[in-house]
């Protein structure tokens, strides 16, 4: 079915488009990664084990035509699985779209306006139908039909599909992946939304975006119980509305931004005598920041993210959900984000509503702080980034109130990497890249897993 819809877009382009064509282009790689596991929870008899994984070769392909109506624009990449086979992954922006009357009436995916350096990892966007205003300083956009399933690109999603178990330690791989856990999942639910970007004097920048998601049962944390489904007379209402507000400020070299973000929803669920209700309220906040310098060498960013947690009653019982993101991970590790799935609180991924409570890193409430420096000489690319994750705290009664320090408690997690890339070429049609990064997490838990990338790439325009 995804052949014949790449199939059909493409022969679109072809019929529809003017001759206005935008270097469409054709990318081959190769990628080796060479990973090592430490600590406590390492392989049995062993205190530490080395592997290694040299994925086929990913081919990619963009095309862009544009004329007065129309507007193609497709971006795909193909992998190779051991355990799915062949995959077509749509890039962050993959539609064909009609302007009329000052809009643009799309079909496909497009993705959500750029972020701050910070946040390169933490991606999202429409899957479906849309109309996005063409203003310069303003632009509107409204989802009219989003089917969401965690917004997957090959970057948050190449070390997944090769199957998280050949990663995992023995003893987490029981823990959180089960025997029906498949590599790929394509499950999706109805999202909707209308979000507002714009600046004012290239200096101030705004926005606004709300989204509704019809949730259900999707997820191990969403699904219902015996009690709540007695009292349903037809289908499953959970749902969440997610609210953001951002504002940020470029001057000359420096930027500031912050965002707050709103998750509003119910999520039913069986009897409890602390609750008059057979129902979960989801009632939660995040603050997000970044704040950076940039020229034209390079940029430095210092990053925070800070959710709150889930009101408990005294016996532990959850009384109120706290935050809930959707998209990407904001965290940019490949192993700590796709392996152990990692994300700073409970997340709709692919496969719905997730919350974790294991001593592992997973989908748990944690304050993220951080930096990230990255810039480009004489056609190399040197990057570092480091980031600290403090989990909250997860035991006994707690009021579910926006803290940054009081409901820390004694384990974390510190991910570090450095990154180096060379293009041989002014052009940029080739790259060569290595990197080498890992995490480790406090000694009660006794993790430690470092990995190191190879690529080897170009680009045919």
């Amino acid at each position: 079915m995804k052949k014949l819809v790449f199939l059909f877009l493409f022969l679109y382009a072809q019929i529809v488009s003017s001759q206005e064509v935008r270097d469409p282009s054709l990318e081959l790689y190769f990628q080796w990664v060479l990973f090592r596991t430490q600590g406590r929870i390492s392989e049995e008899k062993e205190n530490s084990r080395i592997a290694a994984l040299a994925s086929p070769a990913v081919l990619g392909f963009k095309f862009e035509k544009y004329n007065e109506k129309f507007i193609t624009n497709l971006e795909w990449t193909m992998i190779t699985t051991s355990t799915s086979g062949v995959v077509f992954l749509p890039g962050k922006n993959s539609y064909f779209g009609i302007l009329y009357k000052g809009f643009l009436w799309g079909a496909g995916r497009k993705s959500d306006s750029e972020e701050f350096p910070a946040w390169s990892s933490w991606k999202d966007g429409v899957e479906g139908l849309f109309a996005e205003t063409e203003s310069d300083r303003i632009k509107i956009r409204f989802d009219a039909l989003d089917l969401y399933r965690g917004f997957p690109l090959f970057e948050n999603q190449w070390l997944k599909l090769q199957g998280r178990e050949s990663f995992l330690p023995k003893q987490a791989r029981d823990d959180l992946i089960s025997e029906k856990d498949p590599a790929f999942s394509s499950q999706a639910r109805y999202r909707a939304g209308i979000s507002l970007t714009g600046n004012i004097e290239d200096r101030f920048v705004y926005r606004c975006r709300v989204r509704y998601l019809s949730l259900g049962d999707w997820g191990r944390f969403g699904s219902d119980t015996k009690e709540s489904k007695a009292e349903s007379i037809e289908g499953d209402k959970d749902y969440l509305v997610e609210w953001r507000l951002g504002f940020g400020f470029l001057w000359k070299f420096l930027y500031i931004s912050g965002d707050l973000f709103l998750s509003r929803g119910l999520d039913k669920t069986g009897y409890h005598p602390s609750r008059t209700e057979r129902s979960i309220p989801i009632s939660g906040e995040a603050l997000r920041i970044d704040l950076g310098f940039y020229n034209t060498y390079g940029k430095i960013s210092i990053f925070g993210f800070v959710p709150d947690r889930e009101k408990r009653s005294s016996q532990g019982e959850i009384l109120e959900t706290g935050f809930i993101g959707m998209g990407a991970s904001p965290v940019s590790n490949p192993i700590l984000q796709q392996v152990w799935g990692f994300y700073p609180s409970a997340w709709i991924t692919d496969r719905g509503l997730e919350r974790e409570e294991t001593d592992f890193p997973g989908k748990r409430p944690a304050n993220l702080f951080g930096w990230k420096a990255e810039g480009t000489f004489f056609g190399i690319s040197p990057g570092i980034h480091f980031t600290y994750i403090g989990f909250l705290k997860e035991e006994n009664s707690s009021s579910g109130l926006w803290s940054i320090s009081g409901n820390m408690k004694n384990k974390f997690i510190r991910e570090a990497g450095v990154s180096i890339a060379w293009s041989p070429l002014e052009d940029g049609s080739a790259k060569i890249e290595l990197d080498l990064g890992g995490f480790e997490s406090d000694q009660t838990t006794g993790l430690k897993q470092w990995y190191m990338l190879f690529r080897i790439g170009g680009v045919w325009k």
